[in-house]
């Protein structure tokens, strides 16, 4: 079964069987599609999948993830140019983990193209990273 974010379950096993398996197929579904299969929470769906939350914003809850993301102002190509990026990237988050005393145990590497295609991997270990060693070698 896929993981679905923002929903339990009983809902992502619902929507998988529908057909549902992205953000994209959820935009695609017609409200009233929506509140056949899932009900009071259909408008919620519905609004999620389009980019509408009129949830507040609470600044003061818990920490979830710590990053760091840069965009350059030319391709990188080069293996040697790649790699120290992703090391002076790293070196900003493990600034921010540290200065948030967060700890976590799962590092996520996005890598944009020319032509805008995103790719996403993400690596966990059983425990949180100890050290920027350990949290840099994840993410190679």
């Amino acid at each position: 079964m896929r993981r679905f974010h923002g929903v339990g379950p009983v809902t992502a096993a619902k929507m998988e069987r529908l057909g549902i398996l992205t953000g994209a197929d959820l935009c695609a579904q017609p409200l009233g599609i929506l509140r056949a299969h899932f009900g009071s929470i259909a408008e919620y769906l519905y609004g999620a999948a389009r980019g509408h939350d009129e949830r507040p914003v609470r600044p003061d809850r818990p920490l979830k993830s710590v990053g760091a993301e840069r965009t350059f102002d030319r391709d990188l190509t080069d293996v040697a140019d790649l790699t120290d990026a992703r090391g002076r990237v790293a070196e900003v988050a493990w600034s921010r983990i540290e200065r948030s005393s967060a700890r976590g145990r799962t590092t996520t590497l996005k890598v944009r193209f020319a032509d805008f295609q995103t790719i996403t991997r993400a690596r966990s270990q059983p425990g949180a990273f100890a050290d920027r060693a350990t949290f840099e070698l994840a993410g190679a």
